[in-house]
C-alpha cells in the first residue's frame, strides 16, 4: 500500500472514529442534561423562591409593617391617645391623610379607641385616588369585629396580619375584585393598658401579581386547608371568597395532601412555606410548578444544542484527523456548561451584591449594577473617578485613616460608612473590603463587598429622634442614662443630670394656643444646644422637661453650665410670649444610685426649686 494510500486510510480511521466519538459525545451530553434537568429546575426554583419570598413580600410586609410602626411612634397620635384633645386630633387626622396619600396601596387607615369606636378613619377607593376623612357621624364601633376582638386582647405591641381577602362594601365582595390585606396594632399607655388600635387596609393586587409572574413556573398560593389565594388561572383566585368551587385536588391530584402537609418538594413541584415572612391565620404556602411550554422549550432546545454539538464535532473531527489530533468533546462540553454557569452566578452577584473594584490611587475601576442602584451613579460616571465622589462630609476622616491603615497592613476591614448619592441624598454601605494583589505579592487593588442599609439606618433615627425639636426622644435617653451610668461606675467618673422645666408652659398653649407653644419649645431647645457641651448629652424628656447627661461632671460643674441656661432662656423675648424662665435640678451620681434613682433625685432637684419661686438652679441635698 502507498504512502499515499495509508494517508487516505488513517484519515478515514481518524474520521471515522472522530465521528463516532462525536455521536456518542453528543448521546452522552443530551442524557446528561436530561438528567441534569431535575438539578437546574431545583436550582432555579430556589432562586425564584429568593426573589418572590425575600426580595418581594417580605420587603412589602416588612414595609408595610413599619408604616404602622412609625404611626404609633408619632407624637402627634401618642399625645391624642394621652389627652385626646380636638387640636391634637387635628393633627392626627393630617398625618393620617398624608401617609395615606403618599402610599398608594394604602385604602383604608383608621384609629379604633379601646371601646372600638372609630375615632379616625380614611378612605381612598383605588390606589391613584385622593385620600378623604370619614365625617364623625359616619364613624362607626367595630367592638364586634372579629379583628378587634383579637387585637384588643394582645398583651403587647407586635403587628398583626389579617387574612388575605377581597374587598367587601355593602356586604358584598367588590368588582372588580380588590385583594386586601388588613394590619393592626394595638395601643397602649404606659401601665400596659389597652388604649386602641391603628389599623391599615392595604390592595395587595400589584404585590400579588408580582409574585406570580414568571416564565419559567406556575405560582399557586394556597392557605392551610387548600384554598387559593393566587392561581394562574385568575378565575380561581381567591375562590373562597367568590363562591367558585375548584379543589386542590383539581390542579395536584396526587400530592395534594403533601402539599398541605408542607413537604418541600416532589415530581418537579415545589412547596416553600410563607407563614415565618407573613405570620397570619393563612399559614400560606407558594406551591411552584414549571410551565408545559417552557419543559417543552427545554427539551427542544437541549435536543437542538446536542445536534449543532454532533454535527460541529463531527466536522472538528473531520479537519482534526487531517493533522492527527483531536480534542475530547466532554472537555468541550464541560467548559462550555462551566463557563454559563460562572457568567449565570457573575449576573446574579452584580444585580444584587453591592460591589466596587478600586485602583491603587482610589479611582474606581469597576462597579457592579446593584452598586449602581444604591449610588444613583451609573457605571460610566463612577469608573475612572475617584471612590471620593460618594464621600459624604459626615464621614469622619478617622474612619477613612484605620481603613486605609488596615489594607496596606494586609487586613480586611468591616464597617459601617455613610455616603452622598448623585442627587445629594444619603446612603449607608455596611462594607467588607479587602487588598487584590498580583502574582508577585503586591498590592493591584481593592475589593468592596457590601450590603445597603439605608433603611436600616433611617428607621433607627425615626425610633430616636423627637419629632418636634430634632433631638433626642425619651427612649433614647434612657438608653445613654443607662450606659453612662455604667461606664461612670465601672471607671469611678464623675456623672451628673440636669432636668429642665419651663416655667408655667402650661399657660402659653392655654392663653396662645399649641403652635405657639411648639415653636417656644423649639426655640428653647436651640438655645441649650448652643450652650451645652459636646460632651453633653441633650434631649427631650418629656412636655416642656428636658434631659442634660453631663459625663465626667461634678455637681458644682452641672450647676455653673445650669447658671448660664437659666440666664440664657430668661433674657430671650419670644415671640407673642415675651420673656419666660427656666427651672433646673441637678443631681450628682453616687455609689449606691442607679439611673432610677438619679433621676428621681434630679426632679426632687426640680420640684424644690419651683417650690422656691422658679427660675432657680437647685443641687439636690438628702436634707
Amino acid at each position: 500500500m502507498s504512502q499515499k494510500n495509508f494517508k487516505k486510510l488513517f484519515t478515514i480511521y481518524f474520521i471515522i472514529f472522530g465521528t463516532l466519538i462525536s455521536i456518542f459525545s453528543g448521546v452522552i451530553s443530551y442524557n446528561i442534561q436530561l438528567n441534569s434537568f431535575k438539578d437546574e429546575l431545583d436550582t432555579k426554583a430556589d432562586e425564584i423562591m429568593v426573589i418572590k419570598k425575600f426580595l418581594i413580600l417580605k420587603e412589602e410586609v416588612d414595609n408595610f409593617d413599619s408604616i404602622i410602626k412609625s404611626l404609633s411612634k408619632s407624637t402627634a397620635l401618642i399625645e391624642f391617645v394621652k389627652h385626646k384633645d380636638r387640636d391634637k386630633l387635628l393633627k392626627v387626622e393630617d398625618l393620617f391623610l398624608t401617609i395615606a396619600n403618599m402610599n398608594r396601596d394604602i385604602m383604608q387607615l383608621r384609629f379604633i379607641n379601646k371601646s372600638g369606636m372609630e375615632i379616625i378613619r380614611i378612605n381612598k377607593q383605588n390606589r391613584y385616588d385622593e385620600a378623604s376623612l370619614i365625617p364623625r357621624d359616619k364613624l362607626q364601633n367595630k367592638a364586634s369585629r372579629d379583628y378587634f376582638q383579637v387585637v384588643s386582647s394582645m398583651k403587647d405591641e407586635k403587628v398583626w396580619h389579617s387574612k388575605f381577602d377581597l374587598n367587601v362594601e355593602h356586604g358584598k365582595v367588590e368588582l372588580p375584585y380588590k385583594p386586601t390585606i388588613r394590619i393592626a396594632l394595638p395601643l397602649f399607655d404606659e401601665f400596659q393598658r389597652f388604649q386602641g388600635m391603628l389599623m391599615v387596609n392595604l390592595l395587595t393586587k400589584n404585590l400579588l401579581d408580582s409574585i406570580s409572574k414568571s416564565s419559567t413556573f406556575e405560582h399557586y398560593i394556597v392557605d392551610k386547608y387548600g384554598n387559593y389565594i393566587i392561581h394562574p388561572n385568575q378565575r380561581y383566585s381567591f375562590n373562597k371568597y367568590t363562591g367558585i368551587q375548584r379543589a386542590i385536588t383539581k390542579d395536584f391530584p396526587k400530592n395534594a395532601s403533601n402539599i398541605l402537609s408542607r413537604q418541600e418538594s416532589f415530581e418537579n413541584n415545589y412547596v416553600y412555606k410563607l407563614n415565618d415572612v407573613i405570620k397570619n391565620e393563612d399559614e400560606a404556602i407558594l406551591i411552584m410548578r414549571p410551565k408545559e411550554e417552557y419543559q417543552e422549550q427545554f427539551l427542544s432546545d437541549r435536543i437542538l444544542s446536542t445536534i449543532d454539538i454532533i454535527i460541529l464535532s463531527i466536522l472538528a473531527s473531520v479537519l482534526m484527523a487531517f493533522f492527527a489530533s483531536k480534542k475530547p468533546s466532554e472537555l468541550q462540553t464541560a467548559l462550555f456548561v462551566a463557563n454559563r454557569e460562572l457568567k449565570r452566578f457573575a449576573s446574579i452577584l452584580d444585580k444584587y451584591v453591592v460591589s466596587a473594584r478600586v485602583k491603587k490611587d482610589s479611582t474606581i475601576a469597576e462597579v457592579s449594577s446593584a452598586f449602581e442602584v444604591s449610588s444613583g451613579y451609573s457605571k460610566e460616571e463612577l469608573i475612572g473617578k475617584p471612590m471620593s465622589i460618594i464621600r459624604h462630609s459626615d464621614t469622619p476622616l478617622s474612619l477613612y485613616t484605620e481603613l486605609w491603615q488596615n489594607l496596606l497592613n494586609d487586613k480586611a476591614w468591616d464597617g459601617e460608612i455613610k455616603n452622598k448619592k448623585k442627587d445629594g441624598s444619603d446612603f449607608w454601605l455596611e462594607q467588607h473590603i479587602v487588598a487584590v494583589k498580583d502574582e508577585q505579592g503586591e498590592i493591584e487593588s481593592f475589593l468592596s463587598i457590601s450590603q445597603d442599609i439605608t433603611l436600616k439606618k433611617e428607621l433607627e433615627v425615626l425610633s430616636s429622634i423627637d419629632k418636634l425639636t430634632g433631638i433626642l426622644n425619651r427612649r433614647k435617653l434612657d438608653e445613654f442614662l443607662d450606659y453612662e451610668v455604667e461606664i461612670a461606675k465601672r471607671h469611678k467618673h464623675n456623672l451628673s443630670l440636669i432636668i429642665v422645666d419651663i416655667d408655667h408652659f402650661k399657660k402659653v398653649n392655654d392663653i396662645h394656643g399649641h403652635q405657639v407653644g411648639d415653636v417656644v419649645l423649639f426655640e428653647v431647645t436651640k438655645m441649650i444646644s448652643n450652650l451645652v457641651r459636646k460632651s453633653d448629652i441633650f434631649g427631650r424628656f418629656g412636655g416642656e422637661e428636658f434631659l442634660i447627661i453631663c459625663p465626667h461632671t461634678t455637681q458644682d460643674e452641672a450647676l455653673i453650665l445650669s447658671q448660664k441656661l437659666k440666664e440664657e432662656v430668661s433674657s430671650y423675648h419670644f415671640n407673642k410670649v415675651g420673656y419666660k424662665t427656666i427651672s433646673l435640678g441637678i443631681a450628682q451620681l453616687t455609689d449606691d444610685d442607679d439611673a432610677q434613682s438619679l433621676v428621681k433625685k434630679a426632679d426632687i432637684a426640680l420640684y424644690e426649686a419651683k417650690n422656691g419661686g422658679r427660675n432657680r438652679a437647685v443641687i439636690y441635698s438628702i436634707s
